[in-house]
């Protein structure tokens, strides 16, 4: 874990957040968005209390949206301990910036910028620092939504597919995994990723074709 995120988190909150990550890549991810329209209120709410000093309020945004985010970092960069580690990161972000948050978009738009923010910060520190290849016991299926006793074959197809999307420019493996979410509409994406929304389709047009080639030289 990140020990920086101690100095701004209450150690209650920190403790509470840490331990729900464990469990998250043990859950199977249902097909399709858990998070309704509707818990856009609830979120602008939940920082509306965190703001005012109720600390709880951020459990429960942490409840909705650990899932997506751990996710997104998971499928970003192939690796579970990173993943879990970028997450707490972006809830500590959120616990900051309750007392200046304004709803001047929806709660996930801007939750995933935060996101991505850690996720371009991470990869110009790997830049700095070069990491080891990640270990294939590193890719826990978990978190897929893949159980442990699937087929081999579904295991390594999920490998190939973690390991090509690291070839990906971030732009384009964040356009693709966000939108992929179905947290975001394709406009939110746009912003989230610094683009309009019809660059936004070329990205993705020319993501996918990268993907399909570097995922066919990989099989062949």
């Amino acid at each position: 874990m990140n020990t920086h995120a101690a100095h701004w988190f209450p150690l209650q909150a920190l403790l509470l957040l840490a331990e729900g990550l464990g469990a998250v890549f043990r859950v199977e991810q249902e097909a399709g968005s858990e998070v309704a329209e509707e818990t856009e209120d609830a979120d602008q709410a939940c920082m509306r209390q965190l703001a005012a000093g109720d600390t709880s309020a951020l459990k429960r945004l942490f409840d909705r949206w650990k899932l997506p985010l751990l996710n997104y970092f998971y499928r970003a960069l192939g690796n579970r301990a990173d993943a879990e580690d970028l997450a707490l990161q972006v809830f500590e972000r959120v616990y900051r910036a309750a007392g200046r948050y304004r709803p001047e978009a929806r709660f996930s738009t801007w939750l995933f910028s935060v996101a991505r923010r850690e996720l371009l910060h991470e990869l110009r520190r790997r830049r700095r620092k070069p990491v080891e290849a990640v270990p294939s016991e590193e890719l826990d299926l978990g978190a897929a939504g893949v159980s442990e006793d699937e087929p081999g074959r579904v295991r390594e197809a999920e490998e190939h597919l973690l390991s090509t999307l690291q070839e990906l420019p971030e732009r384009e493996r964040s356009a693709l995994l966000l939108t992929a979410a179905g947290e975001l509409s394709s406009t939110e994406v746009a912003r989230t990723v610094g683009v309009s929304p019809n660059h936004l389709n070329v990205i993705l047009h020319r993501a996918r074709q990268k993907l399909r080639a570097l995922l066919d030289r990989a099989m062949s």
